[in-house]
């Protein structure tokens, strides 16, 4: 079910208001400490290549929580704040980089037997409420965070509804000091912006006279992301993570 007219206005809206709102101008760690967290994703393949970067090549101190088939809608199933509170209790993280969408475009449960469907008119408002509830817990004093959007989906019901939580990913990183949403949907996607198992990956150059080698970037699922995929993804997130807290790998201003 597409997301309607009328939440996409409100969400939109809240979105551009975003540069109306200051950015936090508080003091950044020279070597933060870097929280990993989310679903599937997280549990493997791009979130274990972007731990292990952050680790061996920028020398970070970094931390990564993830767990399949989890999220946001089913806390019967796993209690993500309660998880989050006692990471950044311990841990105590400058930022944040946070993967959730795959597991939660369906009924969100409230507890005592009660739902809200995916169709329901509360379903978008709910969400985005557990999206900001998460959000405080992370980032209790204005520590960074960088929420990153589902990519593009082969699956055609899983495609839209999977567009809908990005929306709200985006709206609400807009109007939150420090959080920055990270766009991945086009990522992934052949040069029409559609989904494809394959692609020339970023920044490969075609030989002369010859077409560029596509790599296959997608699982048989048409959701998940192979090896090659993910470290994709890990690359478009480490170079937002340079550009905002500005880290580099030791020796690379040197060239």
């Amino acid at each position: 079910m597409p997301i309607s007219r009328r939440r996409m206005g409100g969400l939109c809206a809240a979105a551009a208001l975003a540069g109306l709102l200051p950015r936090r101008a508080g003091a950044q760690a020279a070597t933060p400490k870097i929280l990993v967290l989310g679903d599937s994703m997280i549990a493997g393949g791009f979130g274990v290549f972007l731990e292990r970067a952050l680790e061996k090549d920028y020398v970070l101190p970094c931390r990564r929580a993830g767990k399949s088939s989890s999220g946001l809608s089913r806390p019967d199933f796993y209690d993500w704040p309660e998880a989050a509170k006692a990471i950044v209790g311990k841990w105590k993280p400058d930022a944040s980089v946070v993967m959730f969408g795959g597991n939660d475009v369906q009924g969100l449960y409230m507890g005592s037997g009660e739902w809200i469907r995916w169709q329901d008119d509360g379903w978008d408002e709910e969400y985005a409420r557990r999206v900001d509830a998460l959000a405080d817990l992370l980032a209790p004093d204005g520590e960074r965070l960088f929420w990153v959007g589902m990519p593009v989906m082969r699956p055609e019901k899983f495609h839209e509804r999977v567009k809908r939580v990005n929306v709200i990913y985006r709206a609400r990183m807009a109007v939150r000091p420090g959080a920055k949403f990270i766009d991945a949907w086009e990522l992934l996607a052949d040069e029409n912006g559609a989904y494809a198992d394959r692609i020339v990956p970023p920044g490969v150059v075609a030989p002369e006279g010859k077409p560029a080698k596509k790599v296959r970037v997608r699982a048989g699922d048409g959701i998940h992301l192979t090896p090659a995929g993910a470290e994709i993804l890990r690359d478009h997130v480490l170079a937002v993570l340079e550009g905002e807290l500005g880290i580099a790998k030791p020796g690379a201003a040197a060239g």
